[in-house]
């Protein structure tokens, strides 16, 4: 009696399981590609952009300055004119004019390095050494001449006023993919100041920790140091 009362609880459990259980199955790789979900970097960005440009948002415009010049501490006297050649170091400034007339209120300065593949294909190139992440951009006196923008020397260059804030010279496509350096133009220490209407900006770029040279043209892909307007 009680072998049978035995078989009979076992016989039950066994009906259980099999009632509540499934069996495990082997799912092929084309099972696991079709159930698994591709990760992206921003899942929302392509939404983001089309949202963007429904709502016709007005990217950032960039403006090429007006001129360029170089100013060493080493020779002082030596007059540099404005060009494509930019070269920072410990004792090499440059200084940077931009005009603008616009109804676009804010303005900011920023380090402006395309993808590595883009400056290939542009035939663009730069060297550095040292930290390029805090560039000094320095606000500086206007002189009265603007002819005197064109031609200086380190000891006729505009006197500094007061540092605007520091940006970040290395590739854009680094900044994007670093969460913190993601869109650091729109807070501290990135240079920005207001520019409604008819704007001059003339600024000292010194860099006390590092070297860097590059030619800025005006040309694609960009390369240098850029004001931007915001809308």
């Amino acid at each position: 009696m009680a072998l049978i009362a035995i078989s009979a609880a076992a016989t039950f459990h066994l009906s259980v399981l099999s009632a509540t259980q499934e069996p495990d199955t082997l799912l092929r790789p084309a099972d696991l590609e079709s159930t698994l979900r591709m990760a992206r970097p921003s899942p929302n960005l392509e939404k983001g952009h089309e949202t963007m440009r429904k709502m016709k948002f007005k990217f950032p415009r960039m403006v090429f300055p007006m001129s360029i010049v170089r100013a060493n501490a080493v020779t002082p006297d030596d007059l540099y004119h404005s060009g494509s050649s930019v070269v920072l170091s410990p004792t090499d400034s440059m200084i940077y004019h931009w005009r603008t007339n616009s109804s676009w209120p804010q303005c900011y300065l920023t380090g402006w390095v395309s993808p590595a593949e883009e400056l290939v294909a542009g035939h663009k190139s730069y060297m550095s050494e040292g930290d390029v992440t805090a560039i000094e951009i320095w606000n500086v006196s206007a002189p009265a001449d603007r002819k005197a923008l064109k031609t200086m020397s380190w000891n006729t260059r505009p006197a500094r006023i007061s540092l605007l804030g520091t940006v970040n010279f290395t590739s854009r496509a680094t900044q994007s993919r670093l969460g913190y350096l993601d869109a650091q133009e729109l807070k501290a220490p990135t240079p920005r100041f207001d520019c409604l209407g008819d704007t001059e900006i003339t600024v000292e770029v010194a860099c006390a920790a590092c070297r860097l040279e590059f030619e800025q043209i005006f040309s694609m892909p960009p390369l240098g140091f850029e004001l931007m307007q915001l809308a």
